[in-house]
């Protein structure tokens, strides 16, 4: 049985973003863990630092921050991805564009978050700009569909 799926012009950057750029950005940001995991003297299976190892080290305190900016990455990724591929089918454009900032403003969050702390999370406030933008576009595509 032959199935034809057609995808307006440009959907293609949508699917570069949702499924090439989000998944290597969460890629980078779990090596930044493992990376930070051994100076902050943090054994597998243990996720975190400990509240007392963390007071008592940078390093430590650092870790937790990575691993935290990773989790909350994990945490938004499917639906952000989800709702992409989705509004992408009715625009596009603007979904790509808004990925790629919601990529951009999460690495800058990230940045921000391991090294400086949750304060200075730069690009904090941008991401979920970018994703409500995208899930609103996704709503409008749904009831276009009606």
């Amino acid at each position: 049985m032959v199935y034809t799926l057609s995808t307006p012009d440009g959907y293609g950057y949508v699917v570069l973003v949702a499924l090439g750029a989000i998944p290597l950005l969460s890629n980078i940001q779990g090596n930044v863990v493992t990376f930070l995991r051994k100076p902050a003297k943090v054994p597998y299976p243990n996720a975190y630092a400990s509240h007392e190892q963390a007071k008592e080290s940078q390093d430590a305190y650092k870790f937790n921050c990575a691993q935290r900016a990773h989790a909350n990455l994990l945490e938004n990724m499917p639906q952000t991805m989800a709702t992409m591929l989705f509004a992408g089918l009715e625009y596009p454009t603007a979904t790509a564009a808004l990925g790629l900032g919601w990529v951009l403003a999460r690495a800058l969050y990230a940045f921000g978050y391991i090294k400086y702390n949750r304060r200075y999370g730069l690009g904090g406030g941008v991401f979920w700009l970018c994703q409500g933008g995208i899930w609103a576009m996704c709503c409008a595509t749904a009831l276009k569909m009606l």
